[in-house]
């Protein structure tokens, strides 16, 4: 089944729910409720409900995905759900809620591209990305423009999507580089540069690295990139620049 993928940030959330304060959302055990999402998601996991600020509208929570559906409607919305009044993520506050920290430990890290920070820095992002990807590319310049290339290690884990026909291509550019993987990396990220001089090694067979990169990430309940897994076992989901920032600059 296709979901039909409707943004909510910035959603009008009526001021009635919130007269007594920030809606919390609260896990249902509604029966109701559960067999009807799991008749209209059959071949979807999912491993909690929460309620949401409108009528027989839920929260499906799916691994690291966060759904939105309603009891009497057959679409199934992606997005945050935000309430302007209180300046408040629903969304977010979900995904912290129930999302586990991930053992860091069990990411095969020498398959990465390493970008090391100088001095002596503590603070650790293991970053899925496709380097043809927009969202990457976007993510990859504001960690140059903010520096947080220097307040953390980060290992890029090259994810190539079928969707971006020469990323595998250029994944291998920038792994298999006789030179520096970093500056390869960067021409087509931050300079959009798709036809940069490289020299590859000719003995590089890039595919058991994309093999197990690719198995790791469906083991996280990665599909889509960038994702990024900070040093405490956090995922951050796409390019949530202000996200990375916070973890990199906190004490």
């Amino acid at each position: 089944m296709k979901y039909k993928s409707i943004l909510i940030a910035g959603l009008l959330l009526s001021k009635l729910v919130f007269a007594d304060g920030v809606f919390i959302p609260k896990v249902t055990n509604d029966k109701k409720v559960s067999d009807y999402f799991h008749k209209l998601l059959p071949t979807t996991t999912i491993n909690s409900i929460y309620t949401t600020p409108y009528p027989d509208t839920y929260a499906l929570i799916a691994g690291n995905n966060i759904l939105y559906g309603n009891t009497h409607s057959n679409y199934i919305f992606v997005g945050h759900m935000f309430d302007v009044y209180s300046r408040t993520d629903i969304t977010e506050y979900l995904q912290k809620k129930t999302t586990p920290k991930i053992d860091i430990s069990k990411i095969n890290v020498s398959d990465a591209l390493l970008s090391k920070a100088p001095g002596n820095v503590n603070k650790k992002l293991i970053v899925f990305i496709d380097p043809d990807c927009p969202y990457c590319r976007q993510l990859e310049a504001q960690i140059y423009q903010q520096g947080i290339d220097k307040k953390a290690n980060i290992y890029y884990m090259m994810m190539p999507l079928a969707m971006h026909p020469n990323a595998k291509e250029h994944s291998t550019n920038i792994l298999c580089s006789k030179s520096d993987g970093l500056a390869v990396l960067k021409e087509y990220m931050v300079n959009n540069n798709d036809n940069p001089k490289v020299n590859i090694s000719k003995d590089c067979n890039l595919d058991p690295v994309l093999e197990r990169t690719g198995s790791t990430a469906r083991s996280l309940g990665i599909n889509g990139t960038p994702a990024i897994i900070t040093g405490d076992g956090t995922m951050i989901m796409g390019a949530d620049i202000q996200a990375i920032s916070e973890y990199v600059n906190k004490k």
